[in-house]
């Protein structure tokens, strides 16, 4: 009987040895299962945003295509008149009054910044960024320069203007076919007459438009149709070309005033931004704005990018 009960005894704790074990054995299992749950979440996760990185990517895309148009838009004008004007391209005034050359260098620099951006977003690659990041740095500072100078100055600021354009664009007025269209259209829709304070007496510096004995040209003493208050027919409704003809020749600047606009443009569109100083100081700002968020975007993007490489070490 008692080795009976030692037996019974014998197998009922060689029963709980072997259940504690496969406990045991569970137990672990389950932490093991635990561990590579944790690795695999720790090997999936980024520091990088994917709503940073597009948010960045899809930003300078819009500019990306803005740039390429205005090269392609350029590039058309330029060729479409390559002859005429491929070599009177000479300084940086050139640049900025060729209206194509203009198009092409600013859809350029669009262009190429943006690009970076896109690129250096889409690829994480830091070299891109931080170049974009410089760019649009040193846009701003000259942007910040710019309208300080303009705002300590403005008399010097709009006497430069004034002197530097009064000259060129007048003198090349017969020989570019898109300055032409630009001083017309600037003259009509803000009412004015050449550039400078001399108003319309800038037009004698023009060579078909000098008001002076020795000047064969029909045109002498006069002045761009764009001038006139009433350059169309209102018969026909074709424009009257010949409206500004011989008004330089007219002593009384009161009598000229009848028939032409007499101040000149950059008087005119200053006092049209001073009229409307909030709207021009409401673009300024969102402007600024809007390179501030670019370079944000791209720092952060930079930082994460960063942080998710030290992890990788």
């Amino acid at each position: 009987m008692a080795r009976r009960d030692g037996h019974s005894r014998s197998h009922a704790s060689s029963g709980h040895n072997w259940q504690r074990s496969r406990g045991q054995r569970s137990g672990g299992g389950h932490s093991s299962g635990q561990n590579s749950i944790l690795h695999t979440f720790d090997d999936e996760f980024s520091f990088i945003s994917p709503c940073l990185k597009y948010s960045l990517f899809f930003f300078n895309l819009i500019f990306w295509l803005v740039g390429g148009t205005l090269i392609g838009l350029g590039g058309w004008s330029f060729l479409e008149e390559y002859d005429h004007t491929f070599l009177k391209v000479q300084n940086i005034l050139d640049i900025i009054l060729h209206i194509s050359v203009a198009l092409m260098t600013v859809g350029a620099i669009i262009f190429s910044m943006s690009f970076a951006g896109c690129l250096g977003a889409l690829r994480e690659n830091l070299f891109l960024l931080k170049l974009y990041s410089l760019l649009l740095l040193l846009l701003f500072v000259g942007e910040v320069i710019l309208s300080t100078v303009a705002f300590v100055f403005p008399n010097s600021f709009s006497y430069y203007l004034k002197e530097s354009l009064s000259k060129d664009p007048i003198i090349k007025y017969r020989d570019d076919t898109n300055l032409q269209n630009l001083i017309d259209v600037i003259q009509t829709e803000f009412k004015c007459c050449g550039i400078s304070d001399k108003g319309y007496k800038d037009w004698s510096r023009n060579i078909y438009f000098e008001c002076n004995q020795t000047n064969p040209s029909p045109e002498r003493c006069a002045v761009p149709f764009s001038c006139c208050r009433n350059s169309k027919n209102f018969d026909s409704g074709l424009i009257n070309i010949m409206c500004g003809y011989n008004v330089q020749n007219i002593s009384s600047v009161v009598e000229v005033n009848k028939y032409i606009f007499t101040r000149g443009c950059i008087e005119a569109i200053t006092e049209i931004i001073e009229r409307n100083m909030n709207l021009v100081a409401a673009v300024c700002l969102g402007s600024a704005l809007v390179q501030l968020l670019a370079m944000f975007l791209a720092r952060s993007l930079q930082g994460q990018i960063l942080a998710q490489r030290a992890r990788w070490m």
